[in-house]
């Protein structure tokens, strides 16, 4: 990981302000995505759109090194765990110290919990979803974090390859997710948030849908290939924001993304910044997208952990840090 100074910042800063096409003294904000948690001094496009990240755990790379080589504060900060037959069999839920929990509080970003189950879906009883609930309230929503539970995600996805022993029963799905909708319900720091993956071709997102009811917020995890064309917000987002998130009027949020090749290779690092320029500032805009547009969350990930270099910031030269982030800005 490259560290910077604080002089080097300060100078990052500068370069990066004195390119912004905007007035500094100009506050952006996404008032949809505050009133889900997201700190209003967090880091934001130049059309509002929130950005975070999931930061690696090998190497484990802090939201502070993110937030410090950027000079601007990560407004999503995406952890993975699982629901473990241990948990089943204790009836209980503590974490599985899967979460860096200082540096989750002291980032001051939302904690998405991208919960995955590792059990059967019948396992996910009311009580262990209670269990689920009070680890969140204890270790974070207590101490001002707020948690959007991206419980099971990926469902369509994980539930056809065998990732999720629970299969495709769409029914006992339903009945799991209602369990932890009304576990967490009466905490008001606490949303679910629905996140199937793009990849429809073999198992449709529809059977997996709860209904308005029972979610908060939705999104999707798609990971184009960038040699293919990189697609437009509305090529890649399009149907699923109007069917999901504008038909319920619901916030709509990237859970994760990223871009690579389609042999497996990573993509160049112009790659991943057109990229990230398409689904948080397009040059177009988002036109009747912005409406329950709220953030994106990048996969902050490399390896070894994953063979695939998805990284934007984490041990990239200052001029690649600076370039990537232009055109965003610093909400304060």
């Amino acid at each position: 990981m490259m560290f910077y100074t604080f002089s080097t910042i300060v100078g990052l800063l500068a370069i990066v302000s004195s390119t912004s096409p905007i007035n500094l003294k100009k506050r952006l904000s996404n008032s949809l995505g505050e009133s889900l948690g997201i700190k209003s001094d967090s880091m934001i496009s130049y059309d509002s759109i929130y950005f975070g990240y999931a930061p690696n755990y090998d190497p484990s790379v802090t939201m502070a090194a993110l937030n410090g080589a950027t000079g601007q504060k990560g407004a999503t900060y995406n952890v993975y765990s699982q629901i473990t037959s241990t948990n089943v069999n204790s009836g209980s839920y503590d974490g599985n110290d899967q979460y860096p929990t200082s540096d989750i509080i002291d980032s001051g970003a939302v904690l998405i919990a991208s919960l995955m189950t590792s059990v059967d879906w019948t396992d996910i009883t009311s009580g262990l979803c209670e269990s689920v609930a009070e680890y969140f309230a204890d270790t974070f929503t207590s101490q001002g974090v707020t948690v959007w539970l991206r419980f099971a995600h990926e469902m369509n996805y994980y539930a056809a390859v065998g990732t999720y022993p629970g299969g495709l029963n769409y029914g006992q799905f339903m009945t799991a997710w209602q369990n932890m909708y009304t576990a967490i319900k009466d905490n008001d720091k606490i949303f679910m948030f629905w996140s199937p993956n793009d990849d429809t071709s073999s198992e449709p997102v529809a059977p997996w849908w709860p209904g308005k009811e029972y979610v908060d917020i939705v999104g999707m995890d798609y990971y184009p290939n960038a040699d293919d064309g990189l697609p437009s917000f509305a090529s890649a987002y399009g149907n699923f924001y109007d069917t999901y998130a504008s038909a319920n009027e619901l916030p709509f949020a990237i859970g994760e993304t990223g871009t690579q090749l389609s042999d497996g290779d990573s993509a160049s690092t112009a790659q991943k910044e057109q990229w990230l320029k398409n689904i948080i500032n397009p040059s177009a805009g988002f036109g009747s997208y912005s409406e329950y547009y709220v953030s994106a969350t990048w996969f902050e990930y490399g390896p070894p952990t994953n063979s695939i270099d998805y990284y934007v910031v984490y041990g990239q030269s200052e001029s690649t840090v600076e370039e990537t982030i232009s055109n965003t800005e610093n909400g304060s």
